[in-house]
């Protein structure tokens, strides 16, 4: 599990979401583009929930570890579709792309 924390808010989620969803902000602040993306999230009480975010070139998301939970949210579609849209937003190298950081493709996680 893994923290989103955005505009003082802190979105749990599953690991490859996060790390998707991290990944897309990127490519999106490297070309210039907006997005809106409604997370899979958990709530406080455990309940499966979706939060809307909007992610853009001035976003700024810090991701960080959370406990461990039965409930980690694991969406291959949402991920995928995270993915693709990384892909048609342009130029898949983030703006960190000289710490050696790349693009993960949903094909480098996602077990078939």
């Amino acid at each position: 599990m893994k923290y989103i924390s955005y505009e003082n808010i802190d979105i749990m989620t599953g690991d490859l979401i996060a790390d998707a969803v991290l990944d897309y902000a990127a490519v999106l602040g490297a070309n210039g583009r907006t997005d809106t993306v409604a997370v899979p999230a958990v709530g406080f009480d455990g309940s499966l929930s979706t939060t809307t975010v909007l992610i853009g070139p001035a976003s700024e998301l810090v991701v960080t570890a959370a406990p461990d939970d039965v409930l980690e949210p694991e969406d291959p579609a949402f991920i995928r579709r995270l993915r693709d849209a990384a892909a048609r937003a342009g130029d898949r190298t983030p703006l960190n792309a000289d710490r050696n950081v790349r693009f993960v493709g949903a094909d480098d996680r996602l077990e078939p």
